[in-house]
């Protein structure tokens, strides 16, 4: 193969052969050529039955395939020997070399192989017997089609979308398709259209390809082309054309990719540096950054702006860039670390502004207001967090102090002891009171005292007066609002019914219910009682109805007491208390109840269909019960009932939705008030990811970082929102990826990409057959681990034979990779030539087989043999002559193993036969036979299921006989078939019309037909009258009476051979039965027997007795008669009387007796 120019322009051809299944064309054998490459030939087979070929043929059948030819016969083969024969000519005629002997017999040909293209077949067959014949089938070697060689004239300009193709030679329009063609390069481009250039006469050697994307950067292409191209023998070849191309043209950019081009403070990034051109580069990067393409890590501190300037190597041209990445670095200035829980509520201080805080006691997220007593005692982290995902956080500690509620006391009483403040331990002072909190009422006025503990302290008061106020409070209804009862001193605690803030001494009416209450207000060392009377009315809280539910209803609960009557919008029945939310219509609709007590209650009634102001609530899956309010859900009416998972009540009797027992999850929550319902997601995030860190390589498939409800939202280098990682297009270095829910859940993962190197096996074939030849493994990178094998250097003819594994590993960790190789060293091969029958005799064969052993099992093994034989393992040879064969034997695999083997051909010999002369068929005859060749001959004969051994053998004329001569020093044997000559048999035949058992007497005159074979004379004698023999001449008869009569024909043919045949006929009386009256049975062919006849007789009785009453026959079939014998002795002539009983096939019974005469 010549050598590629050294101009960037590649060409490769792929041949792939196609052989298509198809069915051969058959041919008899006639003077004829074919030009066809493969066919099957039969004999003539036109012989009798269109099985045999014909006698005296002489046919020449030519074969002009253009290449080397090769006839293989099937084993069925049968001429008859030495008279009819087929011979080979490796040219266009008879007159062509000779190949091989004339073939004869029933042994097949050898393969005959016609080298010079042209093959002519000559048959010749005698004029006496046909044989079964031949089949036999033809293929010719044909070169494979020549491709044409495929070339771009020029690379396409840059930003083009179209590339021309030329070809050596003119190809078919048809052939050019656009999924015909294939792009390989940058961008990968997709052939979108294919057009011939100049296409005349469907033929064209030119064409334009459209492409998409355009070829836009200076990087190699190669274009490939399948195409099927058809042979001589109109068999279809496929080619893979390539050619290759280099663009040079387009100016070259370069873009600095960056995986984040804003960070966070302590993190990093990766930077590359993006060529449009696939040649060679140098880089020269600012800031420190290593002069290479990337992807590089870099980790700024602050705001930085990265360059880089890229030479092409070869043209010098160059291309700069520049990226800037910006650092977020969020900082939270002069918070204290740590406040005590008294310090009044303060605002922190954080830059750059614009940010948001979270944490406990965080009161305004955006001024970043921090209440200690709201945080409560303990540390808090406190986050500052910016758009973009950067944070800053800090610790901030709250320090336990609450001197407690106010309290009172009364002047001289006993002292006692602060016990509720928090933490214990600490330092009271102040008047009257002692550093351990035992305070003395002893004299009246107002004290403030502090308590200290740590760097805290808090303050209280203590009022010190006796109790003073209204002790018996008017009477109120029990609608009445709650109210403050007054009293003084302050600081004292309520006890009683109806008391809801026992410091402030509220009072509820409708919680104490109707009747007279004692209350009691208490100090240190003394207490007063207050006595208040509450009328009863009561008619339940405010409530909710819907439009939807069924109404009228009665107002529940029953009011109290009975006795009054209700006004609002809605009431249907005042005194009963029904109501209709539809006539009320939505919105609040205020009734009133009219006690008979004169005490009024209102209540009002909401109307309106069940609402949630929000679909979607978030959690963290840390967080506490979650309150279900109307702030918090803008849930309406107020008054319903809410269900879902892990929904309860409160202690402060509120609906309550636990995340952290419900877990991460989409829930259902429903609220259902009178009916009517709506309902809300509420979705739980994890409070936290599951892992801290990751090491991934960079091929790795982009994972999950955790299977998060909607809603949360991932962001940073390699990451899409929805949580999935991506190493690849993070590229190399350490990520933080940071989870952000609109609850508040946060965190984040440092993920560390490291490069992956897949470990590489090459350098040793697939198998090997112990070949002596040095093999060295290749394995990249260098530094892995080689297993499976002792050295990577071998040698497969020292190597044990067997399967090999052959593993290399590179690298640690989530990035070790390894690479596999198997190969299989077979023992060399070996062969062995036998053969079934050598020496042979002439005309005969020999089957040599070549066993093989060794070598690679999975490979073809390919035969190369001498003198013209087909390539397989086995040959049938039939050589005129003594012959050496040779035979080449190969596996593609293991060195070549040449083989000989000599086949010795016995001499021929030709037996003669003399028969006896020309006889009747039938007659005695025979055949004798003679060798007149050397040596001892035995002649072996069948006749039929009858053998013989002898030189001659007796058999009627016209018999045949098979022999086989046998020379009895060789073995060799000849067979053939013989018959003895004789003259055509003669047969007489002839049949009656009508051709019935017994004639009808209406058609008594009967024809009969002649149907003798080979007869040139002879007479009939129909009823004792001769009539003359005439060929196509069918004579008649009428006896006129009914009765029995016999017909003869005797002929004979030209050697005065001859044959007769006799018929009696039957002519039925018009009566159902005939019995004649007198017969004799003297032997002389004439009424021998008696019958009873009747065509129409199915079943009879038929008995005959002597004059003395004794009987001598009986019968009950019409097919046996009487023939005169009384126990085996004959009957004396007489008279003897008969019995007949009979039934017709009509059913008729036919009953006779009478008297037969038997006459000698």
């Amino acid at each position: 193969m010549r050598n590629p120019r050294t101009i960037p322009l590649l060409l490769t051809i792929a041949l792939v052969g196609t052989a298509r299944a198809q069915v051969l064309p058959e041919f008899n054998m006639s003077d004829t050529v074919v030009t066809v490459c493969k066919g099957i030939l039969l004999d003539s087979e036109e012989g009798p039955g269109g099985n045999l070929y014909g006698n005296n043929e002489d046919l020449i059948f030519t074969i002009d395939a253009g290449s080397q030819i090769t006839l293989i016969f099937t084993p069925t083969f049968c001429l008859e020997q030495g008279y009819d024969f087929l011979t080979f000519h490796n040219g266009p005629s008879i007159n062509s070399p000779q190949i091989g002997p004339a073939y004869s017999g029933i042994t097949a040909p050898p393969p005959i192989v016609a080298t010079s293209g042209v093959l002519t077949v000559h048959f010749v067959s005698d004029a006496t017997v046909a044989y079964c014949g031949f089949e036999a089938q033809w293929t010719s070697i044909v070169d494979p089609p020549v491709p044409p060689v495929m070339s771009i004239p020029g690379p396409p300009a840059c930003n083009s979308g179209q590339i021309d193709l030329r070809f050596s030679y003119a190809i078919p329009c048809d052939s050019i398709a656009p999924e015909a063609f294939s792009i390989s390069g940058e961008g990968a481009p997709v052939v979108t259209n294919a057009t011939a250039l100049g296409c005349s006469g469907g033929m064209a050697s030119a064409m334009r390809l459209n492409v998409d994307p355009a070829f836009e950067r200076n990087c190699p292409y190669e274009v490939s082309f399948r195409i099927g191209l058809h042979d001589r023998c109109d068999s279809l070849w496929f080619f893979t054309l390539t050619a290759s191309t280099q663009l040079i043209s387009c100016p070259i950019e370069v873009e600095i990719i960056a995986t984040n081009d804003t960070i966070c403070a302590g993190t990093c990034t990766n930077l590359l540096a993006d060529v449009n051109g696939c040649l060679s580069y140098t880089y020269a990067w600012d800031n420190g950054v290593p002069a290479v393409e990337g992807s590089t890590p870099v980790c700024p501190t602050s705001t930085t702006t990265y360059s880089v300037i890229v030479t092409e190597v070869g043209t010098g041209a160059q291309a700069t860039h520049s990226k800037t990445i910006v650092v977020l670095d969020p900082q939270i200035t002069g918070a204290p670390a740590s406040v005590c829980q008294s310090l009044d509520a303060f605002d922190l201080v954080a830059t750059p502004p614009g940010g948001w805080w979270s944490g406990a006691g965080i009161l305004d997220s955006l001024a970043g207001t921090f209440d200690p007593d709201t945080a409560g005692p303990g540390s808090h982290m406190l986050t500052y967090g910016i758009p973009g995902g950067c944070e800053a956080t800090i610790p901030l500690f709250v320090d336990s102090m609450d001197a407690g509620l106010d309290e009172a006391a009364c002047p001289g009483t006993v002292p006692f002891l602060i016990v509720d403040n928090t933490p214990q331990g600490g330092v009271w002072s102040g008047p009257f009171i002692q550093a351990n909190g035992l305070f003395d009422p002893s004299t009246t006025g107002s004290y403030v005292v502090t308590y200290t503990a740590g760097g805290c302290s808090d303050t209280k008061v203590i009022n010190v007066a006796e109790i003073s106020g209204e002790t018996q409070l008017d009477t109120v209804c029990q609608s009445t609002y709650p109210f403050d009862i007054p009293v003084e001193p302050w600081g004292g605690r309520w006890y009683g019914a109806g008391i809801i803030d026992s410091l402030r001494g509220t009072f509820d009416p409708d919680e104490a219910e109707g009747g007279t209450h004692i209350l009691t207000y208490a100090l240190h060392g003394c207490d007063e009682q207050f006595t208040i009377h509450v009328k009863p009315v009561d008619i339940g809280g405010s409530r909710s109805a819907c439009p939807s539910q069924p109404a009228p209803f009665t107002l529940d609960p029953v009011a109290i007491p009975a006795g009054g009557h209700w006004i609002g919008d809605g009431i249907v029945d005042d005194i009963a208390g029904t109501y209709d939310p539809v006539q009320a219509g939505n919105g609040w609709d205020e009734l009133l109840y009219f006690a008979p007590n004169g005490c009024v209650d209102t209540i009002g009634i909401l109307v309106g269909y069940t609402s949630l102001g929000v679909d979607t609530l978030f959690f963290c899956s840390d967080e506490g019960p979650f309150v279900l309010g109307r702030e918090s859900t803008g849930r309406t009416p107020w008054d319903g009932a809410w269900s879902g998972p892990t929904i309860g009540v409160n202690s402060d009797d509120e609906w309550v939705f636990d995340p952290t027992s419900a877990g991460v999850g989409v829930h259902v929550l429903h609220y259902d008030a009178n009916t009517c319902g709506d309902s809300l997601l509420a979705i739980v995030h994890p409070a936290a990811l599951d892992v801290d860190e990751l090491t991934l390589c960079s091929n790795a498939d982009p994972i999950s970082l955790g299977l998060i409800p909607p809603g949360a939202t991932f962001s940073g280098a390699g990451s899409s929102s929805d949580g999935m990682f991506d190493p690849a297009a993070a590229g190399e270095g350490t990520h933080m990826i940071h989870y952000d829910t609109p609850a508040g859940c946060a965190d984040s993962v440092a993920i560390t990409v490291i490069p992956f190197l897949q470990a590489a096996l090459s350098g040793v074939q697939a198998t090997y057959c112990s070949n002596d030849v040095d093999v060295s493994i290749v394995a990249t990178p260098v530094g892995g681990v080689l297993t499976g094998i002792a050295s990577s250097d071998f040698n497969p003819s020292t190597l044990a034979d067997g399967d090999y594994t052959v593993v290399y590993t590179y690298g640690t960790g989530a990035c070790q990779s390894s690479d596999t190789l198997y190969f299989t060293d077979h023992p060399a091969l070996s062969t062995e030539v036998v053969v079934n029958n050598n020496p042979i005799c002439a005309d005969g064969g020999a089957y040599i087989q070549v066993m093989v052993s060794g070598g690679d099992p999975d490979a073809g093994v390919q035969f190369q043999w001498d003198n013209g034989l087909f390539p397989t393992a086995n040959q049938s040879v039939s050589p005129a002559n003594t012959t050496t064969y040779s035979v080449l034997t190969t596996d593609g695999c293991s060195a070549p193993v040449l083989d000989t083997i000599t086949i010795v051909v016995h001499p021929p010999f030709e037996p003669v036969f003399t028969f006896s002369p020309m006889q009747c068929y039938g007659d005695a005859g025979y055949i004798a036979g003679s060798v007149n060749s050397a040596g001892v001959y035995s002649f072996d004969w069948e006749v039929g299921s009858d053998e013989l051994q002898a030189d001659s053998i007796a058999i009627p004329a016209g018999g045949l006989a098979f022999v086989t001569v046998t020379n009895d020093g060789t073995g060799c044997t000849t067979d053939t078939l013989l018959r003895v000559p004789s003259w055509p048999p003669i047969t007489a035949l002839f049949s009656s019309n009508p051709n019935v058992p017994c004639v009808d007497f209406d058609q008594r005159d009967v024809t009969f037909i002649d149907l003798s074979n080979n007869a040139v004379g002879g007479y009939w004698v129909i009823d004792n009258d001769t009539v003359p023999y005439a060929y196509g001449v069918n004579p008649h008869y009428d006896p006129g009476v009914a009765g029995y009569y016999t017909v003869d024909l005797v002929v004979w043919n030209e050697g005065n051979c001859s044959d007769s045949m006799s018929l009696d006929m039957c002519i039925r009386g018009s009566d159902a039965v005939f019995i004649p009256d007198v017969f004799s049975p003297n032997g002389d062919g004439n009424n021998d027997v008696l019958f009873v006849r009747g065509p129409t007789v199915i079943d009879l009785e038929f008995a005959v007795y002597d004059r003395w009453g004794s009987r001598q026959f009986t019968t009950t079939s019409v097919d046996q008669g009487w023939d005169g014998t009384v126990q085996g002795e004959q009957g004396a002539s007489g008279v003897y009387l008969y019995t007949l009983v009979a039934r017709t096939d009509e059913g008729e019974q036919v009953e006779r007796t009478g008297n037969i005469t038997l006459v000698r």
